[in-house]
């Protein structure tokens, strides 16, 4: 039996109570016909308030679509070209890549092949936006060649969005897009970013997530979002079906020209093909995927499927559309990641053009509760298996502040007893595993643990902090910064001291709040700061990990200091 739209609406509350998802919105459009269309659920469960039609949700990075048309606008334009090196118009461009860096082009970034993996832990849980971070984009290593593998990027759309604004005048990428699209558009319900002092954001839905194993979406906080262009935009249902007409009508808006053919073309036109993940595969008897410039597109059922999905902590959505067919279908949920968005995509489509198939409710739901199971149990065999060994120092050593180039500083504070790190931009515990690997606990909110390590130097002091930043690097080491000593506690080490060998004279000094040690004959050299407790003073030179300046100050010898070289140990008496 061919399945219709007729009860489409049973299935989506039914699919709702079956995922424990708060609400939904729905459209499916053909041409200008409204086919199927409205809100379900609650876009508010405490205040049982429900969601409509324009109840606004974050789209998250459903707006790298509207990133690539404001550069297809430029195009057309002649501002910019989809194949000029980005270098040309924004000579400050630079990447790890010395290559990549002089040849990568718009149709690159666009199309996630410029061989740098996310590196999301740039610019998540972090207030750094894109013109703190570009900087920095040469700091990011790659995991693969140039053009030779897709690899999601969120930063070069952000890339991207900062060049329309340069080529443009604008005062940023979110001002250009207001201006160039969404204002073009009469999306009056759209906003570049969620602004609290606009009155019209009344109808708002909440953010929830479901952890694993429970069945009542948990309320969190919205997300201050740092990005721009590759996910900022809150928009509705129906000004997101508004969106999606100008790709099923030839870049056409209400009969007008909005983007030339070409220029649509480009977009949907695929540009590197992507593997097929096992799920995909086995559901859909299909390993053919494909990237275009802000759109993914696979073959279904005879049709070609343009889609791109958002999710951002809280809320996951899905826009889609079948161009030969000016099919369109906008799916928005207030749940952090959860595949019913997909589900419902793929149920809208057969219903829509009359196809046998799956309930693709039923068969995601199932898949996803094996992965919810599979995650579980995983945490039970981690915690069966863990192995109590001590750590190699106590839990104050390893307090500090950790760095890496690129990267927000992770901090790691004693509180309680028990050790806390920043990371995300959120407090978690640390907790110690065996040895030197700890792990951080984010299951309060994300359903995770990653676990760290800590390295020491030669000396036995700790002296990074290994993270899985981006798994295909393997663990990222995070530097421990030099401890910041007060000012007047430096001051009382400087001044002379004598030196064992026969000519030689030893000083501290103090300048810029920054220790100085000077033998004769030879330029000061900055010391910095590597321990500081009960137990011992100790320093390194600047650029010298191999040794290491002690100061010690007791009854018996009064104050010395002791200059630690490899191989060799000077024992230098403070003369009064």
């Amino acid at each position: 039996m061919k399945k219709s739209l007729a009860d489409f609406d049973q299935y989506i509350n039914q699919a709702l109570q079956d995922w424990h998802i708060p609400g939904a919105a729905v459209a499916v459009i053909k041409g200008d016909q409204v086919l199927h269309q409205g809100g379900y659920g609650f876009r508010d469960i405490e205040k049982r308030l429900p969601v409509t039609e324009n109840t606004r949700f974050p789209i998250a990075s459903m707006t790298k679509a509207f990133t690539a048309m404001g550069v297809a606008l430029l195009v057309d334009e002649g501002l910019l070209d989809w194949d000029q090196p980005i270098r040309d118009v924004m000579p400050d461009f630079r990447l790890a890549d010395d290559y990549a860096t002089q040849h990568a082009t718009l149709r690159d970034l666009l199309s996630h092949r410029t061989g740098l993996p996310r590196h999301d832990a740039s610019w998540y849980g972090s207030d750094k936006g894109i013109e703190e971070i570009f900087p920095d984009l040469r700091q990011f290593k790659p995991t693969a060649a140039f053009r030779s593998a897709w690899q999601y990027n969120n930063l070069m759309y952000e890339t991207a969005g900062l060049l329309c604004a340069r080529v443009t005048g604008a005062s940023s990428w979110h001002d250009f897009i207001q201006t160039r699209v969404l204002t073009a558009l009469d999306m009056k319900n759209t906003t570049p970013k969620y602004q609290k002092t606009v009155k019209d954001h009344v109808d708002v839905a909440l953010p929830y997530r479901l952890k694993n194993g429970e069945t009542t979406p948990q309320r969190i906080p919205f997300y201050d979002n740092p990005l721009s262009a590759a996910g900022s935009i809150y928009s509705t249902l129906n000004d997101v079906t508004t969106w999606l007409k100008v790709h099923t009508q030839s870049g056409q808006h209400r009969g007008q020209p909005f983007v030339s053919p070409f220029g649509l073309k480009q977009m949907h036109t695929p540009h590197m093909l992507m593997p097929a993940t096992p799920a995909q595969e086995a559901m859909f008897n299909n390993n053919l995927y494909a990237y275009g410039m802000g759109w993914f597109m696979e073959p279904y059922q005879g049709v070609t499927l343009i889609h791109h999905g958002g999710n951002i902590d809280g809320f996951s959505v899905m826009g889609a559309f079948v161009p030969q067919e000016q099919l369109a279908i906008v799916i928005l949920t207030n749940i952090d990641v959860k595949g019913l968005r997909s589900a419902l995509m793929y149920e809208a489509l057969d219903r829509a053009l009359g196809f046998d198939g799956k309930d693709w409710s039923k068969e995601m739901l199932k898949r996803n509760n094996e992965t919810v199971e599979a995650a579980l149990k995983a945490e039970q065999d981690s915690s069966a298996e863990a192995v109590a060994e001590p750590s190699s120092h106590a839990l104050t050593d390893y307090v500090g502040r950790y760095q890496q180039p690129g990267y927000d500083d992770i901090d790691i504070k004693l509180e309680d007893e028990g050790l806390l790190v920043k990371f995300y931009g959120d407090w978690w515990p640390l907790n110690h595993c065996h040895f030197d690997v700890f792990e951080i606990d984010m299951s309060s909110r994300h359903d995770e643990k990653i676990t760290v390590s800590f390295s020491l130097d030669n000396h036995g002091l700790i002296h990074c902090l290994n993270v899985p930043i981006e798994p295909d690097l393997g663990d990222s080491a995070f530097k421990r910064k030099p401890i910041e000593m007060a000012e007047d506690e430096q001051a009382e080490w400087t001044g002379q001291y004598d030196h064992p060998l026969e000519g030689q004279d030893m000083s501290i000094s103090l300048k810029e709040k920054t220790l100085y040690l000077t033998l004769t004959g030879q330029p000061a050299k900055a010391l910095r700061c590597v321990q500081q407790d009960s137990l011992k003073l100790r320093f390194k030179f600047v650029g010298n990990e191999q040794s290491i300046v002690e100061f010690i100050d007791n009854r018996e010898e009064g104050r010395k200091v002791l200059i630690k070289h490899p191989g060799a140990t000077y024992d230098c008496r403070y003369m009064d």
